[in-house]
């Protein structure tokens, strides 16, 4: 049956009618699509916000919280301290300085400090005096020497050293009967030999972080003629992989000491005896060993605490 115009019109604007409103649905589905995969990936940060809140709650606050096996750890640092080779040498003032690196099996805790000093000495270099004076043999200035000092532990502080100038010895006060003057009692230096003084700066440089202000420690608290250690008021923390610096300024010389000797494996001779003559001779006399000295040494430095093995990372 064939249509009027009419109904040809009014079924072609049914049908434009009909794609308008499919267009539009299918426009409404695309975006309710989009707005529902935004509204997904909206609770997945607001998961990982959740997560991240709960873990910014449960955070570590305190060394004791983290977890661990503690064991006891010390963290060395050496310093090798070179003997003067001539007395008009100094190395007073001279920084030195040791860096250490945490290793990453777990996190350093430190809870005291400690120091010592393990004694050195070294040629002067060789001398002549007169035909049966001196020491010809000696080996070149500033070589190391075995001498009864040598491998000595001293403190790192002179704190109960006498100073110079102070005579010690028998008859001390009589100055009758050819004992010591007071003119010889004041060129006396009573100075115990091998005792170093300096200041110390320690500092995190993962962090850049100073353990002081600009004025460094001094080494009298650290040992005293006591020799007791330097507790610290808190425990110190290092992160895993974190490098430590140990720095010494040295405040004064060690100087030089003459020791005795009878058998050396230096291969040293006094004068132009060879071997060196035995002190216990019976006729050793003016030719008996004796051996001048310039003093050094290593500087031990100890950060005394334990280990946090199996932690997590990062610790804190």
């Amino acid at each position: 049956m064939e249509l009027d115009e009419n109904t040809r019109r009014y079924l072609s604007q049914m049908a434009n009618q009909h794609e308008r409103i499919e267009a539009q649905l299918q426009s409404l589905v695309k975006r309710y699509r989009a707005m529902a995969s935004e509204r997904e990936d909206d609770k997945m940060e607001l998961r990982k916000m959740r997560d991240a809140l709960k873990k910014a709650a449960a955070r570590i606050r305190y060394i004791e919280d983290i977890p661990g096996k503690r064991v006891p750890y010390f963290m060395q640092f050496a310093i090798n301290i070179p003997g003067p080779t001539s007395p008009s040498v100094t190395i007073a003032g001279s920084r030195l300085s040791d860096v250490k690196t945490i290793s990453q099996d777990g996190p350093f805790v430190c809870t005291t400090y400690l120091s010592a000093f393990s004694l050195k000495t070294f040629s002067i270099g060789p001398y002549t005096v007169g035909q049966e004076d001196g020491r010809p043999n000696d080996p070149v200035a500033g070589t190391e020497v075995i001498s009864p000092l040598s491998g000595r532990w001293r403190p790192v502080a002179s704190t109960a050293d006498a100073f110079q100038g102070a005579y010690i010895g028998a008859r001390v006060g009589d100055i009758t009967g050819g004992a010591a003057s007071l003119v010889d009692a004041s060129v006396v230096n009573t100075f115990r030999p091998g005792t170093v003084d300096f200041t110390f700066e320690i500092a995190d440089e993962g962090v850049d972080r100073l353990r002081q202000n600009q004025i460094p420690i001094p080494s009298r608290y650290l040992f005293t003629e006591n020799d007791r250690p330097l507790y610290l008021p808190v425990s110190d923390f290092f992160e895993r992989g974190s490098s430590i610096r140990f720095s010494a300024t040295l405040t004064r010389d060690l100087g030089f000491a003459e020791v005795n000797y009878s058998a050396l494996p230096n291969g040293f001779s006094e004068g132009q005896a060879d071997p060196p003559p035995d002190l216990g001779a019976a006729f050793a006399g003016d030719y008996q060993g004796r051996q001048v000295v310039s003093l050094g040494g290593t500087l031990y430095f100890t950060m005394l605490g334990y280990k946090i093995l199996q932690a997590q990372s990062p610790a804190v």
